[in-house]
Protein backbone atom coordinates (compact mmCIF):
# COMPACT_ATOMS: atom_id res chain seq x y z
CA UNK A 1 0.00 0.00 0.00
CA UNK A 2 2.78 2.43 0.93
CA UNK A 3 4.55 1.59 -2.32
CA UNK A 4 1.41 2.50 -4.28
CA UNK A 5 0.97 5.80 -2.47
CA UNK A 6 4.63 6.71 -3.01
CA UNK A 7 4.35 5.73 -6.69
CA UNK A 8 1.36 8.02 -7.19
CA UNK A 9 2.95 10.96 -5.37
CA UNK A 10 6.33 10.60 -7.08
CA UNK A 11 4.71 10.21 -10.50
CA UNK A 12 2.53 13.28 -10.04
CA UNK A 13 5.47 15.38 -8.84
CA UNK A 14 7.56 14.29 -11.85
CA UNK A 15 4.64 15.09 -14.17
CA UNK A 16 4.26 18.54 -12.60
CA UNK A 17 7.97 19.31 -12.94
CA UNK A 18 7.98 18.08 -16.55
CA UNK A 19 4.91 20.16 -17.42
CA UNK A 20 6.36 23.31 -15.87
CA UNK A 21 9.73 22.85 -17.58
CA UNK A 22 8.20 21.93 -20.95
CA UNK A 23 5.76 24.83 -21.02
CA UNK A 24 8.47 27.25 -19.89
CA UNK A 25 10.77 25.97 -22.63
CA UNK A 26 8.02 26.17 -25.24
CA UNK A 27 7.21 29.73 -24.21
CA UNK A 28 10.84 30.82 -24.40
CA UNK A 29 11.21 29.11 -27.78
CA UNK A 30 8.06 30.65 -29.26
CA UNK A 31 8.00 33.97 -27.45
CA UNK A 32 4.83 35.94 -26.92
CA UNK A 33 4.26 36.33 -30.65
CA UNK A 34 4.31 32.56 -31.21
CA UNK A 35 2.38 31.59 -28.11
CA UNK A 36 -0.41 34.12 -28.55
CA UNK A 37 -2.49 35.44 -31.38
CA UNK A 38 -1.53 38.90 -32.61
CA UNK A 39 -2.03 41.63 -29.97
CA UNK A 40 -4.09 39.25 -27.83
CA UNK A 41 -3.77 36.88 -24.89
CA UNK A 42 -5.66 34.20 -26.81
CA UNK A 43 -3.32 31.27 -27.36
CA UNK A 44 -2.20 30.42 -30.88
CA UNK A 45 -2.95 27.22 -32.74
CA UNK A 46 0.72 26.24 -32.37
CA UNK A 47 0.40 26.64 -28.59
CA UNK A 48 -2.76 24.50 -28.54
CA UNK A 49 -1.00 21.70 -30.43
CA UNK A 50 2.05 21.95 -28.14
CA UNK A 51 -0.23 21.84 -25.10
CA UNK A 52 -1.80 18.58 -26.23
CA UNK A 53 1.57 17.03 -27.11
CA UNK A 54 3.18 18.11 -23.82
CA UNK A 55 0.19 16.82 -21.81
CA UNK A 56 0.24 13.39 -23.41
CA UNK A 57 4.03 13.11 -23.02
CA UNK A 58 3.75 14.16 -19.35
CA UNK A 59 1.04 11.55 -18.85
CA UNK A 60 3.14 8.84 -20.46
CA UNK A 61 6.13 9.74 -18.26
CA UNK A 62 3.96 9.76 -15.14
CA UNK A 63 2.22 6.49 -16.00
CA UNK A 64 5.50 4.78 -16.85
CA UNK A 65 7.06 5.91 -13.58
CA UNK A 66 3.99 4.88 -11.59
CA UNK A 67 4.08 1.40 -13.14
CA UNK A 68 7.82 1.10 -12.54
CA UNK A 69 7.52 2.01 -8.86
CA UNK A 70 4.23 0.37 -7.93
CA UNK A 71 4.34 -2.69 -10.19
CA UNK A 72 0.53 -2.62 -10.00
CA UNK A 73 -1.96 -2.11 -12.81
CA UNK A 74 -4.63 -1.00 -10.32
CA UNK A 75 -2.36 1.70 -8.88
CA UNK A 76 -1.73 3.03 -12.38
CA UNK A 77 -5.47 3.20 -13.02
CA UNK A 78 -5.95 5.12 -9.77
CA UNK A 79 -3.08 7.40 -10.78
CA UNK A 80 -4.75 8.10 -14.15
CA UNK A 81 -8.01 8.94 -12.35
CA UNK A 82 -6.16 11.30 -9.99
CA UNK A 83 -4.47 13.00 -12.97
CA UNK A 84 -7.88 13.41 -14.62
CA UNK A 85 -9.61 14.67 -11.47
CA UNK A 86 -6.88 17.13 -10.46
CA UNK A 87 -6.69 18.31 -14.08
CA UNK A 88 -10.40 19.12 -13.99
CA UNK A 89 -9.99 20.94 -10.67
CA UNK A 90 -7.18 23.00 -12.17
CA UNK A 91 -9.53 24.07 -14.97
CA UNK A 92 -12.08 25.66 -12.66
CA UNK A 93 -10.32 29.04 -12.20
CA UNK A 94 -9.79 29.37 -15.96
CA UNK A 95 -13.39 28.43 -16.66
CA UNK A 96 -14.64 31.02 -14.13
CA UNK A 97 -12.58 33.79 -15.76
CA UNK A 98 -14.80 36.52 -17.12
CA UNK A 99 -15.04 36.59 -20.92
CA UNK A 100 -15.08 40.39 -20.64
CA UNK A 101 -11.61 40.48 -19.05
CA UNK A 102 -9.07 42.62 -20.92
CA UNK A 103 -7.58 40.57 -23.71
CA UNK A 104 -5.34 43.11 -25.47
CA UNK A 105 -1.63 42.37 -25.35
CA UNK A 106 1.06 44.92 -26.03
CA UNK A 107 4.70 43.90 -26.37
CA UNK A 108 6.62 41.13 -24.65
CA UNK A 109 5.11 39.32 -21.69
CA UNK A 110 7.05 37.40 -19.03
CA UNK A 111 6.45 33.68 -18.58
CA UNK A 112 4.58 34.20 -15.29
CA UNK A 113 2.41 36.97 -16.75
CA UNK A 114 1.64 34.77 -19.75
CA UNK A 115 0.51 31.91 -17.48
CA UNK A 116 -1.85 34.22 -15.63
CA UNK A 117 -3.28 36.09 -18.60
CA UNK A 118 -3.44 33.40 -21.30
CA UNK A 119 -6.90 32.72 -22.70
CA UNK A 120 -7.39 29.18 -23.98
CA UNK A 121 -10.53 27.81 -25.61
CA UNK A 122 -12.92 26.19 -23.14
CA UNK A 123 -12.70 22.85 -24.95
CA UNK A 124 -8.93 22.78 -24.39
CA UNK A 125 -9.41 23.15 -20.63
CA UNK A 126 -11.67 20.12 -20.67
CA UNK A 127 -9.57 18.07 -23.09
CA UNK A 128 -6.18 18.36 -21.37
CA UNK A 129 -7.15 16.28 -18.30
CA UNK A 130 -8.49 13.57 -20.60
CA UNK A 131 -5.32 13.60 -22.71
CA UNK A 132 -3.08 13.54 -19.63
CA UNK A 133 -4.98 10.64 -18.05
CA UNK A 134 -4.93 8.71 -21.33
CA UNK A 135 -1.18 9.33 -21.50
CA UNK A 136 -0.81 7.98 -17.96
CA UNK A 137 -2.62 4.77 -18.92
CA UNK A 138 -0.51 4.48 -22.06
CA UNK A 139 2.72 5.00 -20.10
CA UNK A 140 1.69 2.32 -17.59
CA UNK A 141 0.91 -0.04 -20.44
CA UNK A 142 4.29 0.64 -22.07
CA UNK A 143 6.04 -0.26 -18.81
CA UNK A 144 3.95 -3.38 -18.46
CA UNK A 145 5.32 -4.85 -21.69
Amino acid sequence: MLRSILAIIASYVVMFIFLFAAFTGCYFALGAEGAFQTDSYEVSTVWIVLTLVVCIVAGVIGGFLCAAISKSKKTCQIFAFIVFFLGLLACIPAMKRSPDAPNVRAGEVSNLEAMGLAVSPMWLHLLTPVVSAAGALLGARLKGR
